[in-house]
């Protein structure tokens, strides 16, 4: 199979373009700067003509290119997220297949998750990127003509990630790192690897199930855990001892309320956003996403924290850690 995927350059397309290619199939990755580890044209997901052009010739699109960050402009995150996969689905009606990358997060109520499905992604609250998400996979339902399947992977990690893992070795050695109720909600998350294959699997359905195209489906190990255990795990890895700080959920809220208002920049250290996802469960219940996409996880936390204290220790994940230590410096 010929397969594009937007957004190649990321630690997840990377890893996707690792996995298809290992398996037989074709890749361009289409990205914003060159690749040195696979074929890839550079492109920007806004230019409706690049992404038509750039899929002529494949049998399928990922689409993963999208703008993630605490505080992007809307004019931005909406022509990346809404407008840019407008495109794609565009792109794909010549193709023939495309699997759309979301995030549980469209769906979030503002409570606690446990043991949950897939929701209609109806989020309208005030964080920008969520928000832009919500109304790209909607377009992607309501727009797209050919079999679709969207996947929604939960807080991915792993060795390399600057995410998840690089944001909280930068906060926790610049001393900024604090949870809401001492980060006792229960949450799942998503190892690399296993999201990578979850998507592959998506695609493979949209060829050979086309019972399950217009579905979402959620993706994460299926082992969650307290937030703190996680947190201490990934900084254990690195060797960091650091005590974490504690705030009242509320109070986490309204800090993270007023730091977003007034924080100059797209990075600020908290938002209500953030501070309400960490002070409530989430986890889902992935017997329907394992059974419809013949896929299962294989990598629990524990064994994950193993993995990334291994690679933490090798020059790559020194050189990684260094850079996040310079960073938090200045």
């Amino acid at each position: 199979m010929k397969v594009l995927v937007t957004g190649s350059s990321s630690l997840l397309g990377r890893s996707i373009v690792a996995g298809l290619e290992a398996r037989g199939d074709t890749v361009t990755g289409f990205q914003r700067t060159p690749s040195q580890t696979h074929h890839s044209l550079v492109g920007d997901v806004r230019d409706r003509g690049a992404v038509l052009k750039a899929a002529r010739g494949h049998d399928g699109v990922i689409h993963l290119a999208a703008l993630v960050a605490p505080k992007p402009s809307w004019s931005d995150a909406y022509a990346v997220n809404v407008e840019g996969t407008s495109n794609v689905v565009d792109a794909a009606k010549d193709v023939g297949r495309l699997v759309h990358i979301s995030s549980p997060s469209v769906a979030f109520a503002h409570e606690a998750c446990m043991g949950g499905d897939a929701e209609a992604p109806t989020y309208q609250g005030r964080d920008r990127y969520t928000r832009s998400k919500a109304i790209g996979e909607r377009l992607v339902l309501e727009k797209s003509t050919v079999p679709t399947i969207i996947i929604r992977p939960h807080l991915i990690w792993g060795p390399g990630d600057t995410q998840l893992v690089g944001r909280l070795l930068e906060r926790a050695m610049s001393g900024r790192l604090a949870l809401p109720d001492h980060g006792r909600a229960l949450i799942g998350t998503t190892y690399l690897d296993d999201a990578a294959a979850a998507i592959i699997a998506a695609l493979d359905r949209t060829g050979d199930s086309p019972h399950l195209s217009g579905r979402a489906f959620l993706v994460t190990g299926g082992d969650p855990r307290p937030v703190g255990e996680l947190v201490g795990g990934i900084l254990a890895a690195f060797g960091i001892e650091r005590k974490m700080k504690s705030l009242p959920a509320p109070l986490a809220r309204v800090l993270g309320s007023v730091i977003e208002r007034v924080w100059i920049g797209d990075e600020p250290p908290l938002t209500a956003f953030a501070a309400e996802q960490l002070s409530l469960a989430h986890w889902f219940d992935m017997s329907e996403t394992e059974s419809s996409l013949h896929w299962q996880p294989k990598v629990s936390v524990d064994e994950g924290l193993q993995l990334l204290t291994t690679w933490a220790s090798t020059e790559l994940g020194q050189q990684f850690l260094n850079g996040l230590r310079s960073s938090s410096r200045v």
